[in-house]
């Protein structure tokens, strides 16, 4: 075999490897977002979901591991990617399935912690009622803080430091690389708590503009993706706190006009 056709094969199988991660990533995020949907005969709001979700953390959490998987599995896909190819390059042509499979098993595993502390402080603002049980959401006032919070977060040093491990799928495994099948749990362990440290006031958000809003979870979701892989890094940050400030604006001005 000649070292042109050998590179061609190589492209082929990397080009079929980057098919059947997206595939299968899709079908997860669809499935994820599938399991938020309400019922046709439910209302939209999170009345449907209550009283069960702030009274049974259990039911809150499987709410948010799924919510997180949905959300997170888009931006997260670049990693998976390059890590099935580094696999399949250093294992010598064997499947990196299973290596990859880990890996985002690891990440999920980080964001299901996280999902424990949210359902935890939604289960402890419903039973103070501070989270209303129709929209999930708490009060405008508190709704403005945690916007001006997550606002001033995206301008920070930290939120820069955290979205640089995000943005550098080949930089990270340069300095993070583990071998074997608890390396690749680790790898995605550890990046998931990179990812927690950029965007978890962003996921916060939710708790100020309606838990299972799934406008707003698209929304984000949709920006945490652009954050990781468009070009213009520091644009999309400063945007993101830009919006922040004038949603905490709007709710503000909406307390002060009804008064």
């Amino acid at each position: 075999m000649s070292r042109r056709s050998a590179v061609s094969t190589a492209e082929r199988v990397l080009r079929r490897d980057r098919l059947i991660v997206t595939g299968v990533l899709a079908a997860l995020t669809a499935l994820s977002w599938a399991q938020m949907i309400p019922p046709g005969d439910a209302p939209v709001s999170g009345e449907r979901l209550l009283p069960c979700c702030g009274a049974r953390f259990s039911v809150a959490f499987s709410m948010w591991v799924v919510m997180m998987a949905g959300m997170m599995i888009p931006s997260v896909a670049p990693m998976v990617m390059a890590h099935a190819g580094i696999m399949r390059r250093r294992s010598g042509g064997a499947a990196p399935f299973m290596s990859s499979g880990l890996f985002l098993a690891g990440y999920l595993l980080a964001w299901s912690g996280f999902s424990a502390v949210a359902a935890a402080a939604q289960w402890g603002l419903y039973r103070v009622a501070l989270l209303d049980g129709g929209s999930l959401a708490i009060g405008p006032w508190a709704g403005a803080a945690v916007l001006l919070v997550a606002g001033v977060f995206q301008l920070s040093p930290a939120k820069d430091a955290c979205l640089s491990q995000c943005r550098s799928p080949v930089g990270y495994f340069l300095t993070e690389w583990r071998e074997g099948r608890a390396g690749a749990v680790m790898m995605g362990l550890r990046h998931g708590i990179f990812c927690i440290g950029c965007c978890w006031l962003l996921m916060a958000v939710l708790f100020a503009v309606g838990i299972m809003n799934l406008l707003w979870g698209a929304v984000i979701t949709a920006f945490v993706v652009a954050e990781k892989v468009l070009p213009w890094r520091r644009a999309v940050v400063r945007a993101g706190g830009v919006i922040c400030f004038v949603g905490a604006g709007v709710l503000l001005w909406r307390v002060v006009a009804s008064s």
